[in-house]
């Protein structure tokens, strides 16, 4: 592939992420009109918010296979159209409280085939040294879709409502997938080779212990990454009581360290930290925690915010750091399928954490357990992580070794 070919497919990539990003991030502000409108419970918002993760994470594993057989170009084309037609059907058909589960529902499953057909586009184009950059400017692009999505959001709910910021996010996912169509170049090697690839193969990625390792940290980073996303506006605006552009403020602070992370923390692992991962992902997983938890405890608005501004420095770290080691340390036949199993594990988190939070909020009229069970879950991830500090386990964690 040309140089200039390699780069315009990132800039592409990117652009997707974005919209994909934005779609995540929009519903917990759409949320907030959408209760009113149905007059719906905190656990009836959960599920909407739930179930779109748990499709998510069900097709996974079989988007990353596809990838693995058919090409990472035509599952990203298939999964940017979907994710359009299902957004435009959640604002234009989302009448009743359970079409708008089955649109999100439905959602998830066109989101299932984005990241890990993105992460096989990094591996059959970049070398090993540049695969850690190459993903995390990929992974910016939740910090850009947080920072100006909120903002974007708050406008265009307030001007066209939820149905009408839907419908155009769908149309936005149609032109990306054109483009593409057109400027991304199909895979260097085709589904011949990747049919080389036997069932055995697999069943070995479900033993190896990088994988299931890095599939719990990233499970416990996106428990708060999610929960945040579709709980926090509705904490800040009906608990601390402050408004609804103020919260997106705040969350716009949390997406700009996002942004920042994603690209210095590509930067600084794959210069200083090569076969150290393990130390980025425990301290970035601790320290995120203890930022996450003193959002709640602290009285100001804008002390929320520059702690969601680190807490998310130090999520995003880790989780750019969980989700391109297995770039480098497992083979590029069967990364769709490695990366399918892993972030199924992240997936799970964004499944469970709204869901959660709605029964928590529910039971006891309160937060704090809210935030206790997100901090708790970043915790875990930083400690799942210390066996691998054995660089030998990490090198070896290849297809065929146990």
């Amino acid at each position: 592939m040309k140089v200039t070919n390699k780069y315009l497919m990132i800039f592409l990539l990117f652009i997707g992420y974005v919209i994909v990003y934005i779609d995540k991030t929009v519903i917990g502000f759409a949320l907030l009109p959408i209760e009113q409108e149905f007059s719906l419970t905190a656990k009836e918002l959960g599920y909407i918010t739930g179930l779109f993760f748990l499709s998510y994470s069900l097709f996974q594993i079989p988007a990353g296979w596809l990838n693995d057989r058919i090409g990472y170009k035509k599952v990203l084309l298939l999964s940017l159209f979907l994710l359009g037609g299902f957004a435009i059907s959640f604002g234009l058909l989302g009448l009743t409280f359970g079409l708008l589960v089955v649109w999100r529902f439905l959602a998830g499953i066109a989101h299932s085939g984005y990241p890990c057909s993105c992460a096989k586009a990094v591996v059959a184009n970049f070398d090993v040294q540049q695969r850690t950059f190459a993903q995390s400017i990929l992974l910016s692009s939740s910090g850009l879709a947080m920072s100006a999505g909120p903002v974007v959001a708050v406008f265009l709910i307030s001007e066209i409502g939820w149905r009408g910021s839907f419908t155009w996010l769908g149309l936005f996912a149609f032109a990306i997938a054109f483009c593409v169509l057109i400027w991304v170049p199909k895979p260097a090697q085709g589904p011949r080779s990747a049919k080389a690839v036997g069932w055995s193969d697999y069943k070995q990625l479900l033993k190896n212990p990088v994988v299931l390792l890095l599939f719990v940290a990233i499970f416990g980073l996106n428990v708060p990454s999610y929960g945040l996303m579709a709980w926090l506006p509705k904490y800040l605006v009906q608990y601390r009581g402050l408004s609804i552009s103020l919260s997106a403020t705040i969350a716009a602070a949390g997406g700009l360290g996002l942004w920042v992370s994603s690209l210095c923390t590509g930067w600084f692992v794959g210069k200083y930290m090569q076969d150290r991962e393990y130390i980025v992902i425990s301290v970035g997983s601790l320290l995120g925690a203890v930022c996450i938890m003193a959002i709640y405890l602290v009285p100001s608005a804008i002390f929320a915010a520059i702690l969601l501004f680190f807490g998310y420095v130090f999520l995003m770290a880790a989780f750019v750091t969980v989700f391109t080691l297995p770039m480098k340390r497992l083979p590029q036949e069967v990364i769709g399928a490695a990366m399918g199993m892993i972030n199924t594990g992240g997936t799970l988190g964004g499944f469970v954490a709204p869901i959660a939070i709605g029964y928590l909020v529910s039971m006891t009229n309160s937060f704090a357990s809210a935030f206790i069970f997100l901090a708790a879950a970043m915790v875990v991830s930083g400690l799942v992580v210390i066996p691998l500090r054995n660089s030998g386990t990490a090198t070896g964690a290849v297809v065929g070794n146990e």
